[in-house]
């Protein structure tokens, strides 16, 4: 059964447009960023610096992905090194504060995607 689940899942990925793609990406950072901080709360901290490693890991695959020679590109990289940034000092000073520091911002973004997917499905009919 869990096999035939992970094909689904891998199938699913699979066939997602970029803008679903990326709507994924920026939940599963909201989610583990609010797991993160009731894992600090919880004085939690090994488990909270891991869940911060995966939202870095996730920050690094689409700064890796970026295309460079748009102008946007180069302002998205310094928007996701700066929240890396914040993230490491959540996980090293094991503080929720940088975490509430970004998440609104974070959440305001993968808005933004999410709505910029819809537009760009209305002109592609």
């Amino acid at each position: 059964m869990l096999n035939a689940f992970e094909q689904y899942k891998k199938t699913s990925i699979n066939t997602m447009t970029k803008s679903e793609l990326l709507i994924l990406l920026f939940d599963e950072v909201i989610k583990k960023l609010n797991h993160s901080k009731v894992l600090m709360e919880q004085k939690n901290f090994e488990n909270a610096k891991i869940n911060l490693e995966k939202v870095r890991n996730i920050f690094v695959y689409l700064m890796v992905n970026l295309d460079e020679k748009y102008e946007v590109s180069r302002e998205l990289s310094d928007i996701y090194i700066f929240f890396n940034t914040e993230i490491i000092k959540a996980s090293s000073m094991k503080s929720v504060k940088y975490i509430d520091e970004i998440l609104p911002m974070v959440k305001e973004l993968r808005d933004t995607w999410e709505e910029a997917g819809k537009i760009a499905k209305t002109v592609k009919k």
